[in-house]
This record gives C-alpha cells, sequence and structure tokens, in this order.
C-alpha cells in the first residue's frame, strides 16, 4: 500500500511544532526566541537511561520474529532476519567494516529504542539499510551515521562525532532511494568539534541506487555541519520531499543547503538559523 502522503503547510505564525519547539518562521514580529540547544536530544536523553544494568553480549543473529531484547552490552555487530523485533536499552559496539546493525531482506518493524550504536571507528555505516525505527539513540564513531532506506523513522535521536578515514565524505544521515522516510526532532552534528570537521552533509538526499525518494518529512531537527548541512543531488528524482521547522548551526562549510530548488522538494520559510531564527534564504 502507498504510505500516507505528507502535506507541506505555511511555515508562519509562532504556533507550537508537535515536539514542542516553537514553531519559527513568519514575520519578524512573530518569530520566537531561539531554543536553547538542550531542546535537542543529547547525552542526557539518548543511548542508556542511566542507571540500567548491562548483560555482556557478543554478536547477534536475530532470526525469531517479535523478538525483544533488552539490558544487553553487545561488543559486536546486530544482523536482523526476523519480522517485529526490538532492540532496547542497549549498547552496540561494532567494529566490522560494513554496518554495525543491518537489517536483510523482507525485514519488517525493527524497533531500536534508548540505544547506543559506536562503530568504533570502524563501521561504514551505524545502520542499513530500511525498515527500522530508531528512537532515543546516541549513535557515534561510524563513518556513516544511520541509512535512510525506505521505511525509516528516526525520532529523538543525537547522531555525532563521525569517523573520519582517507576519502570518506561523512553524513550522520543519508538515503540513496527510497520511500516512506520521517526524521523528526534530532540532534544531528556532522560538526565534529574536536577536529573543527565539517564533514560532508547532516542529510544527504539522492537517488543513485534507486528509482527515486518519494514522501520524506524532515521536520523539528537542529543540524550543524556539513559542505552543506543538507545535501541535495541535482540528479535526484524526488516526490513530496518537506523540510520544515528546522534550525540550522553556522559551522557548515559552504551553506545550509544545496539545490534547494530541486523539483519535488519542498524548502519552507520555517527552516531558521538557530542564533537569529532567520528563515535560511541565502542558499
Amino acid at each position: 500500500a502507498e504510505p500516507p502522503r505528507i502535506v507541506g503547510g505555511s511555515g508562519a505564525g509562532v504556533a507550537t511544532a508537535p515536539s514542542g519547539l516553537p514553531q519559527p518562521g513568519g514575520p519578524r514580529g512573530n518569530r520566537p526566541s531561539s531554543p536553547p540547544l538542550s531542546t535537542w536530544p543529547g547525552p542526557q536523553t539518548t543511548g542508556v537511561p542511566a542507571g540500567t544494568a548491562l548483560a555482556p553480549s557478543g554478536s547477534l543473529e536475530l532470526r525469531t520474529d517479535g523478538q525483544v531484547l533488552s539490558g544487553l552490552d553487545i561488543t559486536g555487530c546486530v544482523d536482523v532476519r526476523a519480522e517485529n523485533v526490538t532492540i532496547r536499552k542497549a549498547r552496540i559496539t561494532c567494529a566490522r567494516a560494513t554496518w554495525a546493525v543491518r537489517t536483510f531482506d523482507d525485514v519488517t518493524n525493527l524497533v531500536l529504542e534508548d540505544v547506543e550504536i559506536s562503530g568504533a571507528g570502524q563501521t561504514s555505516a551505524a545502520i542499513c539499510c530500511g525498515d527500522y525505527t530508531l528512537r532515543r539513540a546516541n549513535v557515534h564513531d561510524s563513518i556513516d551515521g544511520p541509512r535512510l532506506g525506505s521505511n525509516t523513522s528516526i525520532v529523538d535521536s543525537w547522531i555525532h562525532d563521525l569517523t573520519r578515514v582517507p576519502g570518506s565524505h561523512g553524513d550522520t544521515l543519508q538515503t540513496t532511494g527510497a520511500r516512506n522516510i520521517v526524521v523528526r526532532h534530532n540532534r544531528l552534528e556532522p560538526y565534529k568539534a574536536s577536529t573543527a570537521d565539517p564533514n560532508n552533509a547532516a542529510i544527504m538526499v539522492g537517488s543513485t541506487t534507486g528509482p527515486e525518494v518519494r514522501d520524506m518529512l524532515v521536520e523539528d531537527n537542529y543540524c550543524n555541519g556539513g559542505n552543506y548541512t543538507i545535501g541535495i543531488r541535482d540528479d535526484m528524482t524526488a516526490v513530496n520531499v518537506v523540510f520544515r521547522r528546522n534550525w540550522f548551526g553556522r559551522e557548515y562549510r559552504y551553506g545550509v543547503i544545496a539545490n534547494w530548488a530541486q523539483p519535488g522538494v519542498t524548502w519552507e520559510d520555517s527552516n531558521v538559523y538557530l542564533d537569529t531564527a532567520v528563515p535560511v534564504v541565502s542558499r
């Protein structure tokens, strides 16, 4: 079945966004004050909750539908080959060269919540590739963060401190062609303060391995860094890709968004700079 279509709004006024953030944009006199960075997920609100006891575990290959795992300290990687698997309150430290967490063909509805995922400076991407929800996660030390395949939701998560290797162009989130994607109320920081490295993008969007990007909603996030913080490929085929009510830092190399007017992409005036609450109009 077709996923529900995402309908954009005007971005004007000072209404409250679904996340509880003030809605940016609108006439200058109606703009809210910029919220503090602590409004978005960070070390206190993502990853394994403080005080959680974790049991040691090695790598996991999950083949049982409906399996629920909780309270594991996984030194290794996770391959999911079953439906409706849930992993919560767990730490995953994976040093293989591919992915820390992998969903295989026919997997649906993997849920990862209150987890920490470390790529140990080795993994090419934290999660690959689709049919999962990531919620309240602390993701770090991988070359790329999660890949956005079809039917993915990234919510209330902090993705930061990417690993730089020769030839890499790190993105906290990336899609190369997919459908039904939600990226909501996350803190996406490709900029690595310890090395002053902007990396490539907070969100890289293209259709290089799939026919199109369709029904993608990006809202209420804080994004900082990248060559362009939002990288839109000029050869992308897009249908109903919406960016609204996002707040942006200034640690980019060239600008906030590349190719903002690409057909099929809606860039609302409610996308603003964090320091001024002024709409991003200089691309």
